[in-house]
């Protein structure tokens, strides 16, 4: 059990990572403090071999004048020796004694000269140096192992939660959110999770509503479809009257209807991917809005409601011609399915912004993030020859160039204003 609970810590990449840097820290502190021990050791002994040097210099300039060696301090001795070891430093211990001591012997004219210094304090100060260094790192490595493990085990509960929320996303949990304190990196990164799985879940949820409102939209067409040809059928089989052009030709509006539904839909995902910017270049907002008003004039007149078109220092912007004519060719017919009736549609351009605005009923304030939706409408459209996919593309083809859309009231608080903003060219 307690093999299996070790091997266990040992799998946390936290608890590992905490063993390496003890480890290391083991390593350096070691290496550093007996570095240390050893400068100051050969240190000690530097200086009393410049002490003997120095004595003996003067013990060898006094036999050379016949003169008494100079007097020695506490602990110090001079002799002569009859001893085979070399001229040099060495260290031992004293004749008889415990005393630590550190020896210079010399040949000079009247022997061999030793002069020694008692070196026990330092002895015992390199031997307190040592200890103290000892239960120093060893104090230091139990309260850095202690706090490592701590920061760890702290660590890993972190993981644990990022692995236990992402075991929950992937379980199909998508309401699952992690949510970590702090501001570190893991942090950072479990918002970004979080951040991910909340738009998953929007997504998921659109694609909910998007297939219920696709059901919903398709299923009139496709009854009214149905109505007509079994009707048609009744008639040509019991009644022996022909197939009129007309009926073929609600059928083929109604088999229309359901096809440009589901192009537009292709497209909204189209744009949606990214897919597009390959054709991006400079576009003239000018020149943009000058041709969109020569299309969509007439069709404007047609419909007794005339058009306004307003610049004020235009800029040029980056992206793709066709889209934005679609942009404002879904937001000028738009207006002219919802707005009212002699109503002025007014497209003002002003640096890098572009803002339309009818004079028709306006949409409620709670509404207005939802009918940028696709395939959402309100329960008075519903049931127009609309199938809310307007207002979703003006917003993916508005996202795809990296551009803000802005829904407000229009003039005097009548109608609905529309606001893009685009980036400015660098």
């Amino acid at each position: 059990m307690y093999l299996s609970r070790s091997s266990d810590l040992m799998r946390l990449s936290a608890v590992r990572q905490a063993l390496w840097l003890l480890t290391l820290f083991w390593i350096i502190s070691l290496s550093a403090w007996g570095g240390t021990y050893i400068l100051v050791k050969s240190e000690m002994t530097r200086s009393v071999d410049a002490r003997l040097i120095e004595r003996m210099e003067a013990a060898i300039a006094a036999l050379a004048a016949d003169q008494p060696l100079p007097p020695l301090n506490n602990g110090d001795t001079a002799d002569f020796v009859d001893s085979a070891r070399r001229d040099g430093f060495q260290t031992r211990d004293a004749d008889g004694t415990q005393t630590e001591m550190r020896y210079l012997l010399q040949t000079t004219s009247q022997g061999r000269l030793r002069l020694g210094e008692d070196v026990e304090l330092q002895e015992e100060l390199r031997d307190l140096l040592a200890g103290g260094m000892m239960v120093s790192l060893f104090a230091t490595l139990i309260v850095m192992a202690v706090v490592g493990l701590w920061m760890a085990r702290r660590s890993q509960a972190r993981l644990n939660k990022v692995n236990v929320g992402l075991a929950a996303v992937a379980r199909g949990d998508l309401a699952t959110r992690i949510m970590l304190d702090g501001n570190d990196d893991l942090s950072l990164l479990a918002a970004r999770i979080d951040a991910t799985t909340a738009r998953l879940e929007n997504a998921m949820m659109q694609m909910r509503v998007q297939s219920s409102n696709i059901a919903h939209d398709l299923r009139t067409p496709l009854a009214r479809l149905r109505a007509q040809l079994e009707s048609s059928m009744t008639e040509a089989i019991d009644y022996g009257r022909p197939v009129t052009p007309e009926t073929l030709e609600a059928a083929l509006g109604q088999i229309d209807r359901i096809t440009g539904t589901f192009e537009a839909l292709l497209r909204l995902a189209r744009i949606e991917s990214g897919a597009g910017r390959d054709a991006f270049n400079i576009v003239h907002l000018d020149a943009l809005v000058a041709e969109v008003a020569e299309i969509f004039g007439p069709v404007i007149e047609d419909a007794a409601q005339s058009l306004v078109v307003e610049c004020v220092d235009p800029l040029a912007v980056w992206g793709d011609h066709d889209m934005l004519v679609q942009l404002l060719a879904n937001l000028i017919q738009n207006a002219l399915r919802h707005g009212a009736s002699h109503q002025t549609i007014t497209i003002r351009v002003h640096g890098p912004r572009v803002i339309v605005s009818d004079e028709g009923p306006g949409i409620p304030f709670a509404e207005r993030e939802n009918v940028l939706q696709p395939l959402h409408q309100g329960e008075t459209t519903r049931q127009g020859e609309g199938v809310g996919l307007g207002l979703s593309l003006v917003r993916a083809i508005a996202e795809l160039h990296s551009a803000d859309l802005a829904l407000s009231d229009g003039p005097n608080g009548h109608g609905m204003r529309v606001t893009i903003q685009f980036p400015k060219l660098h």
